[in-house]
């Protein structure tokens, strides 16, 4: 029974050390720098001679199995914490670097925990306490561990609950993706719940469907593609965040390394002010002839391809079913070129690679293949 008793003992202490070492890293995270610098100095020296008080005369096996239990003890915590955090925007908590600190601090207190019991075995010191001081020592701390810690957890758990809130942005395309706690929304049409793991946003499959009332500017087929592709991304774990969280990347193919990037959007996305999705603006090709006119919801591209359209959030969507070669078209091609600007726009409007971007007409063929149209002279009328 007093092997157990003390078996305990030296878990409980082990316990109670790792936590100290580990609200080092919080001093870190509130921006007191100065306490947590001198907190790695002094907590070797406060760990060991915490253990030699509670544990009287600790034989050389009670000691080596102190240091072992403690330093994997606080490895596995500092693994999972740094798995499972997600930084937050001020990016100031939980720096890698400062876990690794606290943990190699950790490991130097070993060396310091052996000189300590040298020195004091050397001075016939004693710093054991009675039993019932020892008592009063051990609900102290426990005491201390169970408030502090509940404090910790009702403050910072959203750190690692996986939840995440941000808005990302296509660098290549007109992707956009709202994460707002555990609520995924791709282009206003694919929504899921979902948790941040280990920099992969890992969607729930089950909850994965296409949101109701969701966005007018795209057809049913393009919305039942995006589903698609949401759940194949889902299914094979391809949506990640950078370390920095700034920029997500779906994953296509990892052979080929076919990505698309989205950057995040710090500032709240302003609201269009064409609210019925109408635009007006002319653009041209600088190298070529083709151009392209909006007339609120009139599509024509080099007066020859035309449909009806919707703009918003700098995505310019053809209501596929309604782009035809116009009559009385330009006489200025032949009808086999005609042909290919008509495939070639319906292969765009099922892409969604129409975007308006800050210099002009984005036209993507593909996330490294695309055309720029400058605007024409002019004022962009919005109509809303």
């Amino acid at each position: 029974m007093n092997k157990l008793a003390r078996a305990i003992e030296i878990i409980m202490v082990a316990i109670i050390t790792d936590y100290i070492f580990l609200l080092s890293i919080f001093t870190y995270g509130i921006g007191s720098n100065s306490i947590f610098h001198i907190l790695l100095i002094l907590l070797p020296f406060l760990c060991s001679i915490l253990f030699y008080m509670i544990i009287q005369s600790p034989s050389r096996k009670e000691k080596v199995a102190f240091n072992l239990f403690r330093i994997v003890l606080l490895l596995a915590l500092v693994k999972t914490m740094a798995i499972r955090f997600q930084g937050g925007d001020s990016q100031v908590m939980f720096l890698g670097y400062v876990l690794l600190v606290v943990f190699l601090d950790a490991v130097f207190s070993v060396l310091i925990f052996y000189l300590i019991g040298w020195w004091i075995k050397r001075k016939q010191l004693s710093v054991t306490l009675g039993i019932r001081c020892k008592r009063v020592v051990e609900v102290l701390m426990t005491s201390f561990i169970i408030i502090t810690s509940s404090v910790l957890i009702i403050g910072y758990w959203h750190y690692f609950d996986g939840s995440w809130s941000g808005i990302y942005i296509g660098t290549y395309s007109n992707d956009k993706v709202v994460l707002d706690q555990h609520y995924f929304c791709y282009n206003d049409v694919v929504e899921a719940d979902f948790k941040v793991r280990n920099r992969y946003v890992v969607l729930d499959i089950d909850s994965i469907r296409i949101k109701e009332n969701s966005s007018d500017l795209y057809s049913d087929s393009q919305k039942q593609r995006m589903l698609d592709e949401i759940i194949f991304l889902a299914e094979n774990n391809r949506i990640s965040l950078a370390s920095s969280n700034s920029q997500m990347y779906f994953v296509h193919d990892l052979t080929n390394f076919d990505e698309t990037l989205l950057e995040r959007v710090f500032d709240p996305v302003p609201v269009s002010g064409n609210s019925d999705g109408s635009y007006s603006q002319t653009f041209a090709s600088r190298d070529s002839n083709n151009k392209v006119v909006l007339d609120k919801h009139y599509f024509c591209y080099n007066d020859v391809v035309e449909a009806d359209f919707k703009y918003g959030d700098g995505a310019i969507v053809l209501d596929i079913d309604s782009i035809r070669i116009k009559e009385n078209s330009s006489d200025l091609y032949t009808d086999s070129e005609k042909q290919q600007m008509l495939d070639g726009i319906i292969s765009l409007a099922e892409s969604n690679g129409f975007h308006r971007g800050p210099n002009g007409l984005y036209l993507y063929h593909n996330s490294t293949h695309f055309k720029i149209l400058y605007p024409v002279a002019g004022v962009a009328f919005f109509y809303g």
